[in-house]
């Protein structure tokens, strides 16, 4: 039981509907609201509206002028919506020890994805800063990025890296947006208000109407991929030699322990974007974000078989 006396496993059932989700957060945003308000901010029916309002009845209560307002148990699962996309029954009964705690943080990003998430500007100039950072690293030791994995071919070229560069963003983008839109139609296609193909795509290609937040988090996602070409200037400042090969791919063993660790980096930032963005629950969203790397092998082995061929 939570310290309010609620079942909080009942409390994360209720949780589950997206449509409840977004009732606690538009009354979180507002601070309160009346219903006619909170109906049109919504884009639901007023039946739909009240029948789920009554189902959240220990988080959204009325004030004296009938407005909605949150409990203070309501305030708590607004603050974790927010700051973590994702609930668990420890977060609302509060048994959490603090290393834990300090694991989870480290592990599930969402102090870092929510802000990027909420605040446009800041979160599109740390966007650019992103890709720039990303490119400048990338053009310093004549790397091409192609999802998730680096190639060193032998005639580098401005026009090849840019376009594998753009590949690579709308292929994860485009891949997130598919793999999503898959699971909304699969378990959720009520909620998530797809109907027929044009709904699908639009789904996929608008991230559900969250494309600002997608585009934004696939570049700030990708970051971590220029831990290898910043790994290789240093290796090559100190002339240790780990990231000199003739080969396409890295085939050292300290290459490839590098790029495995810049994947998992992505790995995190991703799973934490789409539960955070598309509330999906973690163990989902770290699926989808652990078969992009699969996605990137199976494009690798076709570069290599058409290089080859």
């Amino acid at each position: 039981m939570t310290e309010e006396g609620v079942d909080e496993r009942e409390l994360l059932w209720l949780l589950r509907s997206r449509v409840r989700r977004m009732i606690i957060e538009a009354i979180g945003d507002s601070g309160r609201i009346g219903a006619v308000a909170l109906r049109d901010k919504l884009g639901i029916s007023t039946g739909s509206l009240y029948y789920n309002l009554r189902q959240l009845k220990h988080l959204v209560t009325q004030d004296d002028r009938r407005n909605y307002v949150l409990t203070e148990l309501g305030e708590r699962v607004y603050r974790l919506l927010k700051t973590r996309g994702d609930i668990s029954i420890s977060d609302l009964t509060g048994k959490r020890s603090g290393v834990v705690e300090a694991l989870s943080q480290l592990f599930v990003p969402y102090w870092l994805v929510a802000p990027l998430a909420e605040r446009v500007r800041m979160g599109a100039v740390v966007a650019a800063l992103s890709i720039l950072m990303l490119t400048a690293l990338l053009l310093n030791q004549k790397m091409d990025l192609i999802v998730l994995h680096v190639y060193r071919f032998e005639a580098f070229s401005i026009p090849e890296f840019a376009k594998y560069l753009a590949l690579t963003f709308i292929i994860v983008y485009l891949y997130f947006g598919l793999m999503t839109a898959l699971y909304d139609l699969l378990t959720r296609a009520e909620e998530s208000g797809i109907t027929g193909p044009l709904g699908f795509l639009r789904a996929l290609i608008t991230f559900s109407g969250q494309w600002r937040q997608a585009l934004v988090l696939t570049s700030v996602g990708l970051l971590p991929m220029s831990i290898y070409p910043a790994a290789a200037f240093v290796d090559k400042v100190l002339g240790a030699g780990h990231f000199e090969s003739r080969f396409i791919v890295p085939n050292s063993v300290v290459a490839n322990v590098v790029l495995v660790v810049a994947q998992m980096a992505c790995f995190l930032l991703f799973s934490a974007s789409l539960s955070y963005v598309r509330r999906l629950r973690w163990h989902v969203a770290a699926l989808i974000s652990f078969s992009a790397i699969y996605l990137s092998i199976v494009v690798q082995y076709l570069i290599l078989a058409t290089r080859s061929g």
